[in-house]
């Protein structure tokens, strides 16, 4: 009987945090500035981009998720003689940066739900997957593969009504050196929607 009360509780605690715990969708748009290794290799912004995140509020003002997106950056040098693999090549270079996150988020906002502004900061963590290719004439070359990443971020959620919210953050991407991939760097400028349900 002792144990049958047990899981009865249990049972109910569990119901009452699934009660209570709010569910939010969070979808941007997003554009992002090339910092450090990343400009180096592609000067110009990126205006490609968008993310996606599921988030369970914890507490009124802590949230876990998962972000999942993708991130490109194109850039077109002038004509000029560039190294390839066996040689020289004089021609125009096209170079490319794909990333797609799947991260692990955390998020705290400093306001609750009635607030007019509810400003957060957050983190997230995980892993991207990134493609870097370069193309001069009929040469391409490529390198792939899977990266360790942290992105710390800041932002606010106005409510427009009472589920839906403008949302507006900013993040600083890290994407840390792998043996196929150097390190990359960018500054994320997202807008976009979340919905409370």
């Amino acid at each position: 009987m002792k144990f049958f009360k047990s899981i009865i509780i249990v049972a109910l605690t569990i119901l009452s945090l699934e009660v209570s715990a709010q569910n939010k969708t969070n979808a941007y748009y997003g554009m992002a500035l090339p910092m450090g290794d990343t400009k180096d290799y592609i000067n110009p912004a990126s205006f490609r981009g968008g993310n996606i995140e599921f988030e369970k509020l914890v507490n009124p003002n802590v949230g876990v998720g998962l972000l999942i997106g993708w991130n490109t950056f194109y850039e077109a040098k002038d004509r000029a003689t560039y190294p390839i693999s066996n040689g020289e090549i004089t021609s125009k270079q096209y170079r490319y940066l794909n990333a797609i996150p799947i991260q692990a988020t955390g998020k705290y906002y400093f306001a609750g739900d009635d607030a007019v502004i509810r400003p957060f900061v957050g983190l997230a963590a995980g892993t991207y997957y990134m493609e870097q290719r370069v193309d001069n004439g009929l040469f391409s070359s490529s390198n792939k593969g899977w990266t360790f990443s942290v992105a710390p971020k800041a932002g606010f959620l106005i409510p427009m009504s009472y589920s839906t919210s403008l949302a507006v953050s900013v993040d600083y991407s890290t994407s840390f050196k792998s043996s196929d991939l150097p390190q990359q760097n960018w500054l994320g400028i997202n807008v976009g929607f979340s919905w409370d349900y």
